[in-house]
């Protein structure tokens, strides 16, 4: 007797099986290609991960190694910037220069004593002009104060 109720009881549990599994097919999909594009994108991101690591090194590279051109361009106007330095501290004293180079007074004349060094400058003229002047200040008498 209670046959008939199990049977139309299980064919209706399988149909709604069937009609749940069908509901859940677009969900099963969507969650697929969620995944699928997950997947993509992190390879693309790994992908320019790579290159933009690759340019980086490249960057830096570059800025680290210069061509023998460069180099020579490089020592040609680090004198040219040498020479300029001991031709203006020739007429200018190194206070004068330190705001012309945004610098110091103490660092302006490290730069011109490096300038000299560099370009084999003898100070000659201007030992000779010191000495006189520490000679003309050890033979000045100070007057005494009534």
């Amino acid at each position: 007797m209670a046959g008939p109720i199990h049977d139309a009881t299980d064919k209706l549990s399988k149909l709604e099986a069937t009609v749940a599994s069908r509901a859940q097919a677009p969900l099963k999909k969507i969650e697929r290609l969620e995944q699928t594009r997950d997947r993509r994108i992190k390879k693309i991101q790994e992908e320019y991960a790579a290159k933009i690591a690759e340019i980086q090194r490249e960057m830096e590279a570059g800025t680290q190694t210069l061509t023998p051109q460069e180099r020579e361009q490089e020592s040609s106007l680090l004198r040219e910037y040498a020479e300029a330095i001991v031709t203006f501290s020739r007429s200018a004293s190194a206070s004068e220069l330190a705001p012309l180079l945004g610098v110091s007074t103490r660092e302006a004349k490290t730069l011109i004593l490096q300038a000299k060094a560099d370009l084999g400058v003898t100070d000659a003229a201007e030992s000779a002009a010191s000495s006189s002047e520490d000679k003309q200040d050890d033979q000045q008498t100070v007057p005494a104060a009534s």
